[in-house]
C-alpha cells in the first residue's frame, strides 16, 4: 500500500469477519517473524502482519521523520478495520502502546511481548551496558555483521546465558531478517515520537493488556514489563523461565497458548 513518502508491505490471513489481530514486529526482525503464529490463528482470527517502514519490504523516500503511528492507522484503514487487537513485541510493542494512547477507540486490546515503553528510563547491568556500547560502536561504524553479532548476543542469547548450540538456528534466522532490514537502514530518517511519551501515561490504557517477558531478558525489558503490569488498570504479566528477548520465536508454543487464552477474554468489537 502507498503511504505518504513510502510504501508498506502487508498481508492477511483468516476470514474477514473474524476478530481482527494486527501484529507488529521487533526491531531485529520483520513481519515474517509472525508467520507461524499467524498461521496457527487463521481459524480464529483475521490476522494482519505488516513490515514497518524501513523494515522488510516496506520502504520510504522521505528526507525527514515519518510516523509509525500514522503508518499503523493506514494499515488498519487498508483492511477496513475500525479497531483491532494489537500484538507487538519489543519495538512493535512500543508502537502498539503509543498507538493505543493516541487512538484508544481503535484498540480493543494489547498483547505485548517484551515491551519497550517510550520515554522509560530503563536500568541496565554492567554486562548489558558493555553489549549496548558494542552495538552503538558497530552502528556508528556501520559494521553490520558486528552489529548483528552483538545484538544476537544481547537479545537472543540474553545477557545471563551462553550462546547455546540449541539456539543456533534461531540466531541464523534473526540474523537473516536483520540483514534485510539493515540493507536499507543506513541513511533512513528517524520517526516522530509520541509526545508526551508512554512512560507516565500507562494508567490511561483502559483496554485489556497481557504482557509476556522472558526471565533471561535484559533488566530494562523486565522493568518495563513490570511497569506495564503495575500501571495499566487491566494488565496481567506472565513471566517465562529461561527465555530471553526474542520470546515469540524462542517459545512459540507458549506465546500461542497465552495469546489464545487471552483473546477469549477480550470483548468483541461493537456491531457495525
Amino acid at each position: 500500500m502507498t503511504v505518504p513518502g513510502g510504501r508498506l508491505h502487508a498481508r492477511a490471513g483468516g476470514a474477514v469477519g473474524l476478530p481482527a489481530v494486527v501484529t507488529i514486529h521487533s526491531g531485529l526482525a520483520h513481519s515474517r517473524m509472525w508467520d507461524p503464529l499467524a498461521a496457527a490463528l487463521h481459524e480464529d482470527a483475521f490476522v494482519v502482519s505488516y513490515d514497518c517502514r524501513c523494515f522488510g519490504r516496506s520502504t520510504t523516500d522521505l528526507g525527514g521523520p515519518y510516523s509509525d503511528l500514522a503508518d499503523l492507522a493506514a494499515v488498519l484503514d487498508a483492511f477496513g478495520l475500525d479497531s483491532a487487537v494489537l500484538v507487538g513485541t519489543s519495538r512493535g510493542a512500543r508502537i502498539a502502546i503509543d498507538f493505543a494512547l493516541a487512538h484508544p477507540e481503535r484498540v480493543r486490546g494489547l498483547f505485548l511481548v517484551a515491551p519497550d515503553v517510550s520515554g522509560f528510563d530503563a536500568p541496565a547491568t554492567d554486562a548489558e551496558r558493555a553489549l549496548q556500547a558494542a552495538i552503538e560502536a558497530a552502528d556508528e561504524a556501520w559494521e553490520v555483521e558486528d552489529l548483528i553479532d552483538n545484538e544476537l548476543r544481547l537479545f537472543v542469547d540474553g545477557p545471563t546465558r551462553d550462546a547455546a548450540e540449541e539456539r543456533a538456528e534461531l540466531r541464523a534466522w534473526i540474523a537473516e531478517m536483520s540483514r534485510v532490514n539493515y540493507a536499507q537502514q543506513r541513511d533512513t530518517p528517524g520517526f516522530t515520537a509520541l509526545d508526551p511519551p508512554a512512560a507516565g501515561r500507562l494508567s490511561e490504557l483502559a483496554c485489556p493488556v497481557r504482557v509476556l517477558v522472558g526471565e533471561a531478558d535484559t533488566s530494562g525489558m523486565i522493568a518495563m514489563s513490570a511497569a506495564v503490569e503495575r500501571d495499566c488498570p487491566r494488565a496481567e504479566l506472565v513471566r517465562i523461565a529461561d527465555t530471553a528477548h526474542m520470546l515469540v520465536l524462542e517459545r512459540p508454543a507458549e506465546v500461542e497458548r497465552e495469546l489464545r487464552s487471552w483473546l477469549r477474554t477480550v470483548p468483541p468489537p461493537p456491531a457495525r
